[in-house]
């Protein structure tokens, strides 16, 4: 039971207190993921408080720094054969549980189908909590940071690893992603709202198409076996038992997507 305690809020709060880390960057190691690449802060003795706006912008800064990352990925991936991938995105709050999960699970799904060339696979997360995450200057909670550990280890003993990096939904991911999947209705409400506010400034200029409502949906919707499942919960506050039930709700759903993209693009 101890292994599953829960300090502090969800993710889903507006102050992220569980994080209790100090960010100070007496000395830290780089490594690149297939994602992003992050930090490992090491504390220090009069290193700054996490929680503090500052810090996350310092932090959301250095990270597309270091990368030579502008607002997001190029538009449109394309494959070996010329031709322009299927994107597909899935979306949650802080992209550290079930947007990751949905992500390796689709990945799966698509591989074992034959059709990973075809796909353009990416997670992202709308603030964390931040209600500023989208505006200029705006920071994320969790950016950088690993998929939750309770999750990475449920989602393992199914055989599907967890290996992204928390990063927030971007201008430029309206136009690079053809479905745009949320895990609930305030997943889809945050995007929506970012995307309206993208769409009438300069940070959001060439890079939002003004049919972008187009391409969401709700994760659920593509249930088969689930069907009338209003959102695919947060599990954060749960216990083992909550994650199971993400899983369960996003093989199904992962696998319901899938059929949908092959009839709609003739795979």
């Amino acid at each position: 039971m101890q292994a599953w305690a829960v300090k502090g809020p969800s993710p889903s709060a507006r102050v992220s207190s569980h994080i209790q880390r100090r960010t100070n960057i007496t000395s830290s190691t780089l490594f690149q993921t297939p994602h992003s690449l992050s930090i490992l802060w090491r504390p220090s003795a009069d290193a700054c408080d996490i929680r503090s706006p500052a810090v996350h912008r310092a932090r959301s800064t250095f990270l597309h720094s270091m990368t030579g990352a502008s607002d997001a990925p190029a538009t449109a991936i394309v494959g070996e054969n010329g031709d322009r991938k299927i994107g597909v995105l899935f979306v949650c709050l802080g992209n550290i549980c079930r947007s990751p999960t949905a992500e390796a699970m689709f990945r799966s799904v698509v591989e074992k189908s034959g059709l990973a060339p075809a796909f353009d696979i990416d997670s992202c997360g709308t603030g964390g909590g931040n209600p500023d995450w989208f505006t200029e200057g705006g920071w994320s909670y969790h950016e950088g940071d690993p998929a939750d550990s309770r999750m990475t280890l449920t989602a393992r003993k199914r055989g599907v690893l967890l290996t992204s990096r928390s990063r927030p939904l971007q201008p430029l991911d309206l136009s690079r992603f053809d479905y745009i999947v949320g895990m609930d209705a305030k997943n889809l409400r945050a995007i929506r709202g970012a995307a309206d506010y993208w769409l009438v400034r300069p940070m959001g200029q060439g890079k939002v198409p003004s049919d972008y409502s187009r391409r969401i949906s709700l994760m659920t919707s593509y249930c088969r076996k689930f069907t009338g499942e209003p959102e695919v919960p947060d599990p954060y506050y749960g216990g083992p038992a909550g994650f199971e039930r993400v899983l369960d709700l996003l093989e199904d759903a992962c696998e319901g997507l899938l059929d949908s993209i092959k009839r709609e693009r003739g795979l």
